[in-house]
């Protein structure tokens, strides 16, 4: 708080007058500016607020705010005006005959006669203990005193015994050392000088402020401007100072303290510790909010987050919709500026995915995304770039991931995962080369560069699957649709489902004809209450059969059976998507696991008695063939992870090729997969000349040998070294120990793979470096949330309406911020929403769950 110097008669008026707003601006806990004193809020206070948030100027004070002088005087204009600015804060009364001055805060009065001046009045407003710049709005802080005091006399020496006790203590400026000016030539009126000091330096008169020491221009040709602007911005001025005392808070932090059963367990940690509300920090964290959440600009404007904030944090000062935008996008530039750090320091290589995706407008983006494994087996996956590109062609696509790719530092590549597109071919191909051009770029030529969609394929061999029963698939939705468009036929179906005593959790929804997984999940709930529909049909008065026959008619027989052979089908391929589509585990060491129990099925299924199951199974088996018959199109990287998977090796990979193909066809596969092997156990042993030694590197130098006096000496040592106790078949490397050693017990879905190579990471140290590159490979370019998608992934018309940049921003921050990127489990969120309905008292009815899509809170 400003400290007033005693007032002097010859003083300006407008040197008390800006000192007055300084004073109300610490009342009023805001920061004024002086571009902003004497500013009025009209009815362009908005457009001011816009301007201000473009430009980085500071946001005017809320018009409720008023400076306490103002220009115009109270008293009655009788007679002669009164110019005095001190009766703005005086008014004329008539007490005993006699013009009185009363004080508009302490009530009062001093003369007022014109005669006598204002002197008086002056100085009653320096003493008023009312006036507003004298009332002591600071804060008192705990400090421990010391006092000494002599208590006893111990062999005629006197003891002084210290005693502390707590006292209250404030900053007071009146008791604190004045800077006092020199008296030199005229005198220094400015309260200014009060502050600062007269110094010569380069024979220049300057003013020295006696807080940080910086000096200023102290000419009495430039006026106290400059000095009033940087005892503003004075970092050790008393004012600016923050006493403000800190709260004790409990703060929960989550920590990786312990794994039972090869499951990592987190802790919560609770502590108490100090705080202090801090609006820049409050800023960041709701742009980060902004950002994690998917929450539009506007949502800084929205009546109910004010309302919060106006109970949780008084304090905060709200945010224009584009300072929020501005917040967002720094905090996206300094996310990549750690990110690229992180790159830098990472010794493993980088795994890539790459999408393509379109806006409303028909804009297409790519979307680059990195996976890799950091130097604690922890697997990371981070969206590099969202840009918008001109064209599809493979050529183009390549050059924007090339300069992406530099642009980030990163220069050692292991695969691109894309879909299968003809156009990725072109795309990769062109990478191949280019990688092969940089330093280590790529592994054994780059022949294992490109990578399959995995994914993907599972969605093509469905949706080929789908047009087959398409008809039956329409019946039964369009069954399910009439159920569920009032409560009144909810009602009608359940008192059908109870007569035919069908008990079940689930309930009906409809799906999303695009998303595939849904329609899987609509068709297995329809057919738990089959005889209910078969009970609508006769016992709703006709209503419901001809509803239906306006389109395909009602569900027969026929479609019910096909369509009860059709979900074991779709449940197999929904469980494989799900795990091959997963970011937060490895999926390379599970996709031959999924690959051979898909395969298994379908072949179980061909030798079935029922017609309709014999007859899907067949035709599912050609298209799942023409996908994975042909072994050239199988990046054989896929059968070295599940050689690195210590519960499987190399025992299984060669039964599962045996059991997928013929025999001509497996010894091929299996002869490569060895040969791809023990190559790339080569090339990562000669990148590491000096960690890992030679196997066949002596023991003992020549030098060593010349220090032998004997010959006899000389010639056994080199057998003990040559031999010694093991045969030259027994001295074996890395990798020819893992597979010799016994396979670890499989402990189902929870063993953690990256677990077990970190703990035995200094037993394989070559294999362990292979292991962490190869077992990042994803098997799939999208997350699980859009796995299942029949049609092109389309940006939302929000973000579509951004530019680029904006959109990049806010996609890839988003990734970086967020900790939580597990799989989105549709079948548990339905569970949620029949729960809510339980919890607020309204029994959920059998249309509860509804469209899926609006259960299923998508991404994009």
């Amino acid at each position: 708080m400003f400290a007033p110097s005693p007032f002097k008669t010859d003083e300006k008026p407008a040197a008390l007058h800006s000192t007055t707003l300084n004073y109300m601006d610490d009342l009023t806990s805001e920061h004024i500016t002086p571009n902003q004193v004497g500013s009025t809020v009209g009815d362009g206070e908005d457009q001011h607020l816009e301007e201000a948030a473009c430009c980085d100027a500071p946001i005017p004070i809320n018009s409720c705010k008023t400076p306490i002088t103002t220009p115009e005087s109270n008293a009655p204009s009788k007679g002669r005006k009164k110019r005095s600015w001190l009766w703005a804060h005086f008014e004329e009364i008539i007490k005993d005959g006699e013009i009185r001055a009363q004080c508009t805060y302490c009530k009062g009065d001093v003369c007022g006669n014109s005669k006598s001046g204002t002197t008086v009045m002056k100085n009653h407003l320096v003493r008023c203990k009312r006036y507003p710049p004298n009332i002591d709005m600071s804060q008192t802080l705990l400090s421990l005193s010391q006092s000494e005091q002599i208590n006893a006399c111990v062999d005629d020496n006197v003891v002084g015994k210290k005693s502390r006790k707590l006292e209250c203590w404030k900053f007071k400026q009146d008791e604190s050392p004045k800077a006092f000016v020199p008296t030199k030539g005229k005198k220094k009126r400015s309260w200014l000088w009060g502050h600062f000091e007269e110094i010569i330096k380069n024979e220049e008169i300057r003013a020295q402020c006696t807080y940080c020491k910086v000096d200023v221009c102290g000419s009495s040709k430039s006026g106290t401007t400059v000095m009033k602007n940087h005892l503003i911005r004075c970092k050790e001025y008393p004012p600016n100072l923050d006493m403000s005392q800190t709260l004790l808070s409990l703060s929960q932090s989550e920590q990786t303290n312990a794994s039972v059963d090869d499951n990592v367990v987190e802790e919560k940690n609770e502590k108490l510790e100090h705080w202090k509300f801090k609006q820049e920090e409050s800023q960041k964290a709701f742009a980060k909010m902004i950002l994690m959440d998917e929450l539009p600009f506007r949502f800084v404007e929205r009546e109910g987050f004010r309302h919060f904030m106006s109970i949780a944090q008084p304090n905060f000062v709200f945010p224009s919709r584009w300072m929020v935008a501005r917040d967002c996008y720094n905090v996206y530039i300094e996310e990549k500026k750690s990110l690229r750090s992180c790159f830098s320091m990472c010794c493993s290589r980088i795994s890539l995915t790459i999408d393509t995706w379109t806006s409303c407008q028909d804009l297409t983006y790519v979307c680059l995304t990195a996976h890799f494994i950091d130097q604690s087996w922890k697997l990371h996956k981070k969206i590099l770039n969202f840009c918008q590109i001109n064209g599809h062609s493979g050529d183009v696509i390549g050059e924007v991931v090339e300069k992406c790719l530099l642009d980030w530092g990163i220069t050692r590549v292991l695969t691109i995962t894309v879909d299968n597109a003809s156009s990725n071919d072109v795309r990769v191909e062109y990478l191949r080369k280019r990688l092969q051009r940089w330093k280590d770029g790529t592994i054994l030529d780059g022949k294992f560069v490109h990578m399959r969609c995995a994914a993907h394929i599972l969605n093509l061999t469905v949706r080929d699957s789908l047009e087959e029963c398409n008809d039956s698939i329409s019946r039964v939705r369009n069954a399910v649709r009439y159920v569920i468009a009032s409560p009144t036929r909810m009602q009608k179906f359940s008192n059908c489902a109870k007569q035919e005593q069908i008990e079940s959790k689930h309930h009906l929804c409809l799906d999303v004809e695009t998303r595939w997984n849904s329609t899987y999940l609509m068709l297995e709930y329809a057919l738990i209450y089959r005889k209910a529909f078969n009970l609508l049909e006769i016992s709703d008065g006709g209503e419901y059969k001809a509803e239906l026959t306006k389109s395909l008619g009602v569900p027969n027989d026929n479609d019910w059976d096909c369509i009860k052979a059709f979900v074991p089908f779709l449940k197999i391929f929904y469980d494989a998507t799900l795990r091959l589509s997963g970011s937060l585990y490895c999926t390379t060491n599970v996709y031959l696991q999924e690959l051979v129990t898909i395969g298994k099925m379908i072949k179980t299924k061909c030798e079935s008695s029922d017609v309709n199951e014999r007859l899907m199974a067949y035709s599912m088996k050609k298209k799942h063939e023409k996908y994975w018959e042909n072994v050239d199109n199988i990046n054989l990287l896929l059968y070295v992870a599940v050689v690195l998977d210590p519960r499987r090796k190399m025992q299984y990979v060669r039964w599962a090729i045996n059991d997928q193909y013929d025999p001509l066809k497996a010894l091929e596969l299996n002869n490569k997969v060895k040969d791809t092997l023990h190559s790339l156990y080569e090339h990562y042993t000669s990148q590491q000349p000096y960690n890992v030694p030679n196997l066949y590197e002596s023991d003992t130098t020549s030098k060593e040998m010349e220090s032998f006096e004997d010959w006899h000496d000389m010639v056994e040592a080199e057998f003990e070294r040559d031999v010694g106790d093991q045969t030259m078949s027994e001295r074996k490397s890395d990798l020819n120990k893992y597979l010799d050693e016994k396979r670890e017990l499989n402990t189902g879905r929870n063993f953690d793979v990256l677990g077990w190579w970190k703990k035995r990471e200094d037993s394989y140290p070559t294999l362990a470096l292979m292991a962490r590159d190869v077992l990042a490979i994803p098997v799939s370019t999208i997350a699980s949330e859009s796995a299942f998608s029949t049609s092109s992934r389309v940006l939302d018309p929000f973000r579509s309406s951004l530019p680029p940049k904006m959109v990049e921003a806010l996609i890839c921050g988003q990734d970086w911020l967020r900790t939580s990127h597990g799989p989105l489990l549709l079948e548990e969120t339905l569970e949620d929403i029949e729960k809510i309905g339980e919890d607020i008292g309204e029994r959920p009815g059998f249309g509860v769950s509804g469209d899926v899509e609006s259960a299923n809170c998508m991404v994009w």
